[in-house]
């Protein structure tokens, strides 16, 4: 790409950028500057004067995939994969399965696409939907044994739908699951109709390229609200994250700014106990955490902590960003935040994939969050090859997607975290840490190949008990995992009606267990970049006695279920 095109390119930005910017501007200086991540990332920063003699307009940075800067090397790169990690299992076995599915990316390209797994059908197993940035949209029926069946043109689905993001929620509220696909500029809503058909009901018009779709009631009137993360990578964030209100039957409001960043994705939870969701918004800021001293300033908006402070007198809703009061406003390149409760204190808690070390913010409800990603052992930051002793920055890891479960059901849940690098180093691993008896945590091998993977999502795909496993890599075919690991206790799910809205999203439910400890799971949360997880909730049990199923309803209702049943799917309605 010649330094030529780059000026050009700004100086169209700057004739474009609005009414009053005068024809003609000159470019008085510019700078180029590598970033460390990889070596075809870089970025110009271009001052820009104002021919009418008036203060410069400010600069405007572009993030460009340049292959090469004068006096700017990209730092070596790890030459295989990862050697074991830890102790090896072999949970994860490699399903032929009839998900007949690739992704497809541009050499130059680092962003994935959409992935979502969910009942669709309303028989009871999970169907997979899956797009491509450039066009190709597919649904999977799942039809059990893990076979799998394609039936996008039958389900009356655009099979050329570009989808850069995926959702699936009961969006009008008649006990079935809308499909919500999002790509640049247009974020499409598929209405389900019963008996696996769906037909296009709204076209809704998004600036920028949408990363992530959250359907969250926000507004407290029982009908999921729609939050969409738009990736902007302009200091001028023109393209802001949206908010659009339901107002039912799939009508919504003109979408409100609603933070702005180079958004990947965002998280529901109730970080100040009043009831009502907040939203926590992952930021690429293009820098590095690398712990100690935070990292300098950077031009893009760090992460966002979006506190729900209700309906104003006008009946706009009002949300205030107390990220740097809450402890989560230093610049990192934030690409997710899992919702769990990392510290079984039953209050959740934020893991936020990034690159270099993860973090780990421990919540407090109305304290600041404390960060304890290094001491409890999770920060998964860097690879393992022997090279990478002395080149730290080459081998920084890349998390996209982070997934707390119980996969082998003994009572203490995993850690699975997805990794993926555009343009540095060859395929990462897959990242796997299993709980101790003590809370803390051992990183283990889970046996997967190494997969340049964005979403990672589980889900019980043969309604055996156990988590399976989905990935989605940036480029290559839908992979799908079948859990084989032998069983060390029972296991319960759990599926929610709420009367507002079929999934319960919001809600969190608590197994309590005769020991005294409890598991709280949140419902609906978000945060996996590009994909849409299901609302059923999953406990592995271990062999300690399940006493009650406690679930906390938006709504501020509660449901207790006492000596619930195991082995099987435990369906609450809300009271």
């Amino acid at each position: 790409m010649p330094r030529d095109w780059l000026l050009d390119r700004a100086r169209d930005l700057v004739t474009n950028t609005g009414s009053t910017q005068p024809p003609g501007a000159d470019i008085l200086t510019e700078s180029t500057t590598c970033l460390f991540r990889g070596r075809s990332f870089s970025f110009a920063t271009f001052a820009v004067a104002r021919p009418d003699g008036l203060s410069p307009l400010r600069s405007i940075v572009l993030v460009v995939g340049l292959l090469s800067v004068v006096g700017c090397e990209p730092p070596a790169e790890p030459s295989s994969c990862d050697p074991p990690r830890g102790p090896s299992v072999s949970w994860f076995v490699p399903s032929a399965n009839g998900l007949d599915f690739s992704y497809e990316a541009s050499e130059d390209e680092f962003k994935g696409a959409g992935l979502a797994v969910a009942d669709l059908t309303g028989d009871g197993l999970a169907d997979v939907v899956a797009g491509r940035r450039g066009g190709g949209l597919a649904l999977f029926e799942n039809l059990g044994g893990l076979r799998f069946q394609e039936v996008t043109v039958a389900a009356g689905l655009d099979p050329t739908a570009s989808a850069f993001a995926l959702a699936v929620a009961d969006l009008d509220g008649d006990g079935d699951r809308e499909i919500v696909v999002a790509a640049d500029e247009v974020t499409r809503i598929f209405d389900n109709v019963g008996n696996g058909r769906f037909v296009e009901a709204k076209a809704l018009s998004t600036p920028g390229s949408t990363e992530h779709v959250l359907p969250v009631d926000l507004d407290g009137d029982g009908l999921l609200d729609l939050y969409l993360s738009n990736y902007d990578i302009y200091v001028e964030a023109r393209s802001e994250n949206q908010l659009y209100r339901n107002r039912g039957g799939l009508v919504f409001d003109a979408p409100v700014a609603a933070g702005a960043g180079a958004s990947w994705a965002a998280s529901a939870l109730d970080v100040d106990g009043d009831g009502d969701l907040d939203l926590y918004v992952a930021n690429d800021t293009l820098l590095a955490d690398l712990g100690g001293e935070p990292p300098s300033s950077s031009r893009l908006p760090a992460d966002l902590l979006l506190r729900n402070d209700g309906i104003d007198e006008t009946g706009a809703l009002r949300l205030t960003d107390i990220a740097t009061e809450m402890g989560l406003a230093t610049p990192r390149s934030s690409m997710g935040g899992l919702v769990a409760d990392f510290d079984r204190d039953g209050v959740l808690d934020l893991y936020v994939s990034d690159f270099g070390p993860n973090k780990l913010f421990l919540g407090s409800i109305g304290q600041r969050f404390v960060e304890a990603a290094v001491p409890a052992g999770i920060a998964a930051g860097r690879r393992f090859h022997a090279d990478c002793t002395t080149n730290v920055r080459g081998c920084l890891l890349l998390s996209w997607s982070a997934t707390k479960a119980d996969f082998d059901l003994d009572g203490r849940d995993e850690l699975l975290i997805t990794t993926g690098e555009a343009r540095q180093g060859d395929t990462p691993p897959v990242l796997l840490f299993s709980q101790t008896d003590d809370g803390g945590w051992l990183e283990r091998d889970p046996g997967i190949p190494c997969i340049n993977a964005r979403a990672g999502v589980a889900s019980d795909l043969d309604d055996d008990g156990d988590l399976d496993l989905v990935l989605a890599p940036k480029d290559g075919p839908l992979a799908l995992y079948e859990n084989r690991a032998a069983r060390q206790g029972g296991w319960l799910r759990v599926a929610l009606s709420g009367t507002a809205g079929r999934d319960g999203i919001g809600a969190r439910v608590i197994a309590r267990f005769a020991d005294g400890h409890s598991v709280v799971r949140a419902v609906g949360a978000g945060g996996v970049v590009h994909a849409s997880t299901p609302t059923d909730v999953h406990f592995g049990l271990g062999t300690v006695a399940l006493e009650a199923i406690e679930v906390e309803w938006p709504s501020g209702r509660r449901s207790i279920v006492p000596d619930p049943p195991v082995g099987t799917i435990l369906r609450v309605n809300e009271p």
